[in-house]
C-alpha cells in the first residue's frame, strides 16, 4: 500500500474546491434569487415562489427544501452501503464520483431557472424536484469522495493534513463564489437583467466546477493507497449498527448544530450584508472576501490546536465562538457603532470557528471509522459519512425552513430585518446544544482503543 502525496493528493484536494463551488452556488443564492427583499424586486428581480405561510408555519421555500432533503437523506445511506460494498474495478469510492459531477452541476444550473416568470406554486413543485435531483448527485459525489479521507490517510497525522488541505481548497471554491459571484453579478447587470445576470453566474461556476470535481476520479487509484475491502453487512444493519455508536451520536449531535449555524449564516449572507450592514452585494463580496481570509490564516492554528490540546476542545471552542461571534453580528445596527464596521470585525473574528468546521469534524469521523474497524473488522467508511449526511441533509432543510419562517414571520427587508436578526440568534442557541453534547464526547477513550 503506497502513501498517497504529491500531485495526486494535490489534484484530489483541488477536486473539493470543485463540488464546494457547486454547493456554494446553491448556499449563497438561492434565497436571494428566489425570495429577494422588496428592494431588489423594484430593480427587476423575480420572486419566484410565493413568501406567505401554510397552516401558520410552512412556507413554500421551507416545504421545498424539507421534501428536497428527506429524498436526499434516505439517499445517503444507500449510497452508502452501495459504495462500501461496491466491487467495481475502478475502485468502491471512483465509480461513484465518475457518476455524480456532471449531474450535480446541472442540478444547479435549473434551480435557476424556474419556468414561471412570476410568483407561482408551479414553480414550486419544478424546485421540489430540482432540488431532489441536486442533493441526490451530491450525495453520489460528495460522500464516497469523503469516504476516501480515512483511506487514503494512514496516520493521524496524515488525515489532519489531507482535512486541512481541503479545508483550504474548500475556501478557495467557497472564495470564488461567494466573492466572485456578486462581482459577476454587477458585472452583468451593467448590460442584462438581474434574473439572466444570475443564471450566467450560476452556469459559469457549476461547470467549472465539475471540471474540477473530476480530477479526483483521475488521480485516486484505491488498489495502490488502500488495503480496504469491500463490506459485506446489508445495508439497513450497518445503518443499525452505525447510530448504536454513542461516540458517533455525540459526535453528530456537535457538527449538526455547529452546521446549523454556519447554514444560517450562509444562507442570509446577503441580507446581512444588505438590511444589517447597510451594504449591497459587492459589499457583501467584501464582506465574506474578510472572512475567507480569516479563516485562511486559522487553519495552521487550528491543526497545531488539535494536535497538542485534542480535536474535542477544540469543537468545542468553536461552537462556542461561532454561538457567541453570530449574536454579535445580529445586533449590528442597533449600538451606538458603526454597523458596517460592527458586524465586520465579527465576521472577520469567524473564521477561528469556520476553520475549526472545515479540519476538525472529518478527522474526528475518520477516528470514529477506525473505532469500528477495531469493533467489528470491517471498513464501512461510506456508511459513516452517508449516516452523517443523512442527518446533515435533514438539518440543512430544517435551518433553511427556519430561515424562511423567520424571514416571512418577521421581516426579510431594510425597512424591517427583525427576521434576519432572528436567524443568527436562533442559529447561535443551537449550536450551543452542540457544545452541551460535545463534553460529552469520549476522546481519551477512543485514542486508547486506537492506541491498543
Amino acid at each position: 500500500m503506497e502513501d498517497f502525496k504529491g500531485l495526486r493528493r494535490f489534484l484530489y484536494n483541488l477536486s473539493t474546491a470543485g463540488w464546494n463551488m457547486i454547493d456554494s452556488i446553491l448556499m449563497t443564492f438561492y434565497v436571494a434569487f428566489l425570495l429577494p427583499p422588496k428592494e431588489e424586486i423594484a430593480k427587476g428581480m423575480i420572486q419566484f415562489i410565493p413568501s406567505r405561510r401554510y397552516l401558520g408555519v410552512i412556507t413554500v421555500l421551507g416545504a421545498i427544501m424539507i421534501l428536497g432533503r428527506i429524498v436526499d437523506a434516505v439517499s445517503d445511506p444507500l449510497i452508502a452501503s452501495w459504495s462500501d460494498r461496491s466491487k467495481s474495478p475502478l475502485g468502491r469510492r471512483r465509480t461513484f464520483l465518475l457518476i455524480g459531477a456532471l449531474p450535480l452541476a446541472v442540478s444547479v444550473i435549473l434551480i435557476f431557472f424556474p419556468p414561471i416568470p412570476a410568483t407561482s406554486l408551479k414553480n414550486g413543485i419544478y424546485l421540489a424536484i430540482v432540488f431532489g435531483m441536486y442533493f441526490f448527485f451530491f450525495t453520489v459525489y460528495v460522500g464516497p469522495y469523503l469516504s476516501l479521507i480515512p483511506e487514503l490517510g494512514h496516520t493521524n497525522k496524515e488525515r489532519i493534513g489531507l482535512t486541512t488541505s481541503q479545508a483550504y481548497f474548500s475556501l478557495i471554491g467557497a472564495g470564488i463564489v461567494m466573492i466572485g459571484g456578486p462581482l459577476l453579478l454587477g458585472h452583468f447587470m451593467k448590460t442584462e437583467s438581474p434574473v439572466v445576470s444570475y443564471r450566467k453566474m450560476a452556469v459559469i461556476f457549476a461547470l467549472t466546477g465539475a471540471l474540477l470535481a473530476y480530477f479526483a476520479v483521475i488521480v485516486v487509484d484505491e488498489r495502490r493507497f488502500s488495503d480496504a475491502k469491500p463490506s459485506t453487512t446489508p445495508l439497513f444493519k450497518s445503518f443499525k449498527k452505525t447510530i448504536s455508536s454513542r461516540p458517533f451520536v455525540i459526535y453528530l449531535i456537535s457538527n449538526i448544530a455547529l452546521w446549523f449555524l454556519f447554514n444560517i449564516v450562509r444562507s442570509s449572507a446577503i441580507h446581512i450584508g444588505v438590511t444589517l450592514l447597510k451594504g449591497d452585494e459587492a459589499f457583501a463580496s467584501n464582506m465574506f472576501s474578510i472572512l475567507i481570509a480569516s479563516a485562511a490564516v486559522c487553519f495552521p492554528f487550528v491543526g497545531m490546536l488539535a494536535r497538542k490540546y485534542g480535536k474535542k476542545l477544540t469543537m468545542i471552542l468553536g461552537l462556542l465562538t461561532f454561538s457567541v461571534l453570530s449574536v454579535i453580528v445580529s445586533i449590528s445596527g442597533l449600538t451606538s457603532v458603526n454597523a458596517k464596521i460592527w458586524g465586520l470585525t465579527a465576521i472577520a473574528l469567524m473564521g477561528f470557528p469556520v476553520a475549526i468546521l472545515l479540519v476538525i469534524p472529518n478527522v474526528l469521523l475518520s477516528d470514529l471509522c477506525d473505532l469500528d474497524f477495531v469493533v467489528t473488522g470491517e471498513r464501512r467508511e461510506a456508511m459513516y459519512f452517508g449516516v452523517q449526511g443523512f442527518f446533515m441533509k435533514l438539518n440543512l432543510g430544517i435551518s433553511t425552513a427556519t430561515l424562511a419562517l423567520l424571514y416571512s414571520a418577521f421581516g426579510k427587508d431594510i425597512s424591517n430585518p427583525l427576521g434576519v436578526r432572528l436567524a443568527l440568534v436562533a442559529g447561535s442557541a443551537v449550536a450551543l446544544i452542540g457544545l452541551a453534547a460535545m463534553i460529552k464526547y469520549p476522546e481519551k477513550e477512543i485514542a486508547g482503543k486506537l492506541k491498543r
